[in-house]
């Protein structure tokens, strides 16, 4: 069954450190649930705070969960835009795609910075500022516990106050206070979104994952060794790559599925929507093209082990379809391993 995907709602907020971004995306997205809607949280400096983690972790100073470290994000941001032009919105757009792909119909960016702002409006972001009296916000920014604090007058920040929001949310006052307005400013996002995505932009976004499998196995193909490239996609539009490990006892090789299954419990990611996988045809075989393959059965089970909803690309260059994982394996083998772990949060049953 081929799903249909419906127009997101895409909204983005910026403000300056510790006007509340963050809080006030939490609140909307809860918000925004509440009317029905599936909201993935993409953000535009996510390549940042990957260079951010690498650098910690090799520096053995893992920073704590939520701590950022905001003067290295500021030199990261600026380094990104000087050396490599226009990568940070060219990665936050493909990755807006993939969340589509996942499942979102609302996108919702909570870093956005005033230079972006521009390319995100021509993507059909609706804009909306945060602000809070200085000192309060001051205060809010250094409460926060960074590992080290961010510059409010750092290029990466500056330009905000000339921006022409769509909306304008006010936190000077009270955690219920700002509860309200994204309640209110929810259901006025809401109401001006009714328009469907045809198949062909389906298409266009299934494709670009199809591509970047292709690219994965090509460049790594070795007879014998590595023949199929796989994808797996994250509710938040994150794309995460791995290729088959064969050995030279069979039972030990081991699927690109899976390959890339560890890449993303590694990230963190624990609502994985979409898989994908392709096979490099052998030096012998006479047909040269890098097809779409189905996941075996070993895969369905695991991969449907971390993600109860993922659907599956299947189909060719004359179009894809995207099924769901569980009709493929109707009859999934469920056990007791991890009926007392409720932090998996994993789909269990009763069996041994």
């Amino acid at each position: 069954m081929t799903t249909a995907l419906l127009a997101p709602l895409r909204v983005a907020l910026f403000g300056l450190p510790g006007a509340g971004k963050s809080t006030s995306a939490g609140l909307l997205r809860e918000a925004l649930a509440g009317t029905g809607r599936t909201v993935a949280v993409v953000k535009t400096a996510a390549p940042l705070y990957d260079v951010q983690e690498r650098f910690y972790d090799r520096a053995g100073s893992a920073l704590d969960p939520g701590q950022q470290d905001g003067a290295l994000l500021n030199f990261l941001g600026t380094h990104f835009r000087r050396a490599v032009p226009g990568f940070l919105l060219a990665d936050f757009t493909e990755r807006c795609g993939t969340a589509l792909l996942a499942g979102a119909d609302t996108l919702l960016c909570d870093d956005a910075r005033p230079v972006d702002l521009p390319g995100l409006a021509e993507q059909g972001f609706r804009i909306v500022r945060i602000t809070a009296p200085d000192e309060l916000r001051r205060t809010r920014k250094y409460g926060r516990g960074d590992r080290i604090a961010g510059q409010d007058d750092h290029p990466t920040e500056a330009g905000g106050e000339s921006v022409v929001a769509d909306f304008e949310v006010d936190n000077s006052g009270t955690l219920d206070d700002l509860r309200a307005q994204l309640a209110d400013l929810a259901n006025k996002l809401v109401a001006d979104t009714t328009r469907a995505h045809g198949d062909e932009e389906r298409d266009q976004w299934l494709g670009g994952l199809v591509a970047r499998a292709r690219a994965t196995i090509s460049a790594r193909y070795v007879e014998n060794r590595h023949q199929i490239g796989a994808v797996l996609v994250a509710g938040d539009g994150r794309v995460f790559t791995g290729i088959h490990l064969e050995a030279m006892v069979g039972r030990a090789s081991i699927c690109a599925e899976a390959v890339a299954l560890g890449r993303a419990c590694e990230a963190g990611v624990t609502d994985l929507r979409v898989a994908l996988a392709v096979r490099h045809p052998k030096p012998s075989e006479p047909h040269r093209e890098i097809k779409l393959v189905p996941p075996c059965g070993l895969c369905r089970e695991l991969l449907l082990d971390y993600g109860p909803e993922i659907r599956v690309v299947l189909g060719s260059g004359d179009g894809y379809e995207l099924v769901r994982l569980a009709e493929m394996l109707p009859h999934k083998y469920v056990g007791t391993k991890w009926a007392n772990a409720k932090s998996n949060d994993r789909t269990v049953g009763t069996g041994d």
